[in-house]
């Protein structure tokens, strides 16, 4: 059977996304499965997978997601595969605070090609197709990203395997430190959308999975920006990131 158009693509993963976050939307998952010092998982994280994964069978395209795994060797081929995280911001989630989102990205080996980030509280979904641009809610992004650091907003976050040692800390001070504003939502999907968008600069984080950013990449990648990840050695698809509207500020 022959793959999809990306125009089917792109309105497979757009349909995909909102039906996750209809799911998630009405909050009827709140079991936690899991809590451990630094992170939680909950039902709602795998009934949305479940979701996003039937939906995306419709396209023949294989899967990696968050919570039931794949072939995490796609990423050194030249195949397409999704990569999703079908909660992002779980413990947001949990807490009812508003930074969440199902995150959808298609990527070819190592390169993004398109990504869907569909924040279900804010009812904003962005779309991120390299070469051909982004979009919120169907609208053609612009982003306006500053031109000087001193000026710039960065984000960031800490992964759950994230090192909080004291080493570590001066690091990410350092490399922080250089902003204007620097913000955590607790959502690296979502503030990668929001550097897409042009709402910040830059998006810094150690430590990150494949799963939290392949959808935002793209959609950087889409907007005219760059991004520089390099594999941490601690496990698989696991990296350090930058993305950023200025490929300067990417190193």
């Amino acid at each position: 059977m022959s793959k999809p158009s990306l125009e089917a693509l792109k309105s497979i993963a757009l349909a995909t996304a909102i039906a996750a976050g209809d799911l998630l939307a009405k909050g009827a998952q709140m079991k936690v499965n899991a809590s451990t010092d630094d992170d939680v998982k909950m039902q709602a994280d795998v009934d949305s997978e479940h979701l996003v994964r039937d939906m995306l069978k419709a396209t023949g395209i294989p899967v990696i997601g968050e919570e039931l795994g794949g072939d995490a060797s796609l990423y050194d081929g030249d195949s397409l595969y999704w990569v999703v995280d079908p909660l992002d911001g779980t413990y947001n989630y949990l807490r009812r605070q508003p930074s969440t989102c199902v995150s959808l990205g298609l990527m070819r080996g190592k390169e993004p090609v398109l990504g869907v980030i569909h924040d279900f509280t804010g009812k904003k979904t962005t779309l991120g197709v390299v070469g051909e641009g982004s979009f919120v809610n169907g609208v053609r992004i612009t982003p306006g990203w500053v031109t000087d650091i001193k000026d710039a907003c960065i984000m960031t976050g800490f992964p759950a395997a994230a090192d909080k040692s004291g080493p570590a800390m001066q690091l990410f001070v350092q490399q922080v430190g250089r902003y204007k504003k620097i913000r955590m939502i607790g959502s690296a999907a979502l503030a990668l959308a929001y550097v897409g968008e042009g709402l910040a600069d830059t998006y810094y984080e150690s430590g990150t999975n494949l799963w939290d950013v392949a959808a935002g990449l793209a959609i950087i990648k889409a907007s005219g920006g760059y991004f520089r990840l390099v594999p941490t050695g601690n496990r698989p698809l696991n990296y350090d990131l930058w993305a950023s509207g200025r490929e300067e500020w990417t190193h």
